[in-house]
């Protein structure tokens, strides 16, 4: 079995972090990699064929907020104080084999993390009722790939898939400005608060720690070694991206 590469970031550009992405989808096709990020600002995400009207693009300028679109699918995401996860691994790699089974063994992997830490969190299940669908939050769709914490949703995933590799990630969201995400995606705060929680860490758990025992736990489950690099630069093929109004809807 291959090591599984480890590539974290902190305070990362958005913008890279997002485009690396891509470029994990390429190293992947060699071996499983785990990408670890979180944002040095806040930033609104897109899904890739979300339409850019669900986000009130006057009320992100007037936050400050940088709106920008990712690689997967799904709904927007207001990116506060977050941590990011992108497992990606080789076409032919067994959990690589169907969508459902390789968001399954990915929630697995983090809800087993986060109970170990005892933060008592569970996964999504018919009787939690009918999800919302199309909302233009992430978060207010609890479904199957779904990690919940009283009812509310404290992972969102997605995933996409090319010819030589699959990638799956999930955002964990560490804070929750109601009202700000509120108004980004024109829905009601309480809607929000109702949809979604930020994940509690415990005392002397940092994000940091918390990506440790992530990444330690991947290797686990897939039986490989970690092997730390610093994350890669961007190519410029990806760099250009930035003036690509798709990609890049709002920068300030």
């Amino acid at each position: 079995m291959s090591d599984l590469t480890l590539w974290t970031a902190a305070g990362e550009d958005p913008f890279t972090a997002l485009n690396r992405e891509e470029r994990l989808l390429e190293e992947a096709a060699s071996g499983p990699l785990l990408y670890l990020y979180r944002f040095g600002r806040p930033t609104v995400v897109l899904g890739y064929a979300q339409d850019e009207k669900e986000a009130d693009l006057g009320a992100c300028r007037r936050m400050g907020l940088p709106v920008l679109r990712r690689l997967t699918g799904g709904t927007g995401v207001l990116h506060e104080e977050s941590l990011s996860l992108s497992l990606g691994l080789p076409a032919g790699h067994p959990l690589a084999a169907s969508v459902h089974g390789l968001y399954g063994a990915f929630v697995s992997v983090v809800e087993g993390v986060l109970s170990s830490l005892g933060v008592p969190v569970r996964r999504w299940g018919p009787a939690d009722g009918s999800p919302r669908r199309r909302s233009p939050l992430c978060f207010e769709d609890h479904l199957g790939e779904t990690l919940l914490l009283d009812g509310r949703k404290v992972l969102g995933c997605a995933q996409t898939r090319r010819l030589r590799a699959v990638l799956v990630h999930g955002v964990l969201p560490l804070s929750l400005d109601a009202e700000a995400a509120a108004a980004v995606f024109r829905i009601d705060p309480q809607r929000v608060r109702a949809a979604m929680a930020p994940l509690p860490l415990p005392a002397g758990v940092s994000p940091r720690l918390l990506g440790e025992r992530l990444a330690g736990a991947f290797g686990a489950f897939l039986g490989a070694g970690l092997r730390p690099l610093p994350p890669p630069p961007l190519p410029l093929a990806l760099r250009e991206r930035r003036r690509d109004r798709r990609w890049v809807i709002w920068e300030g």
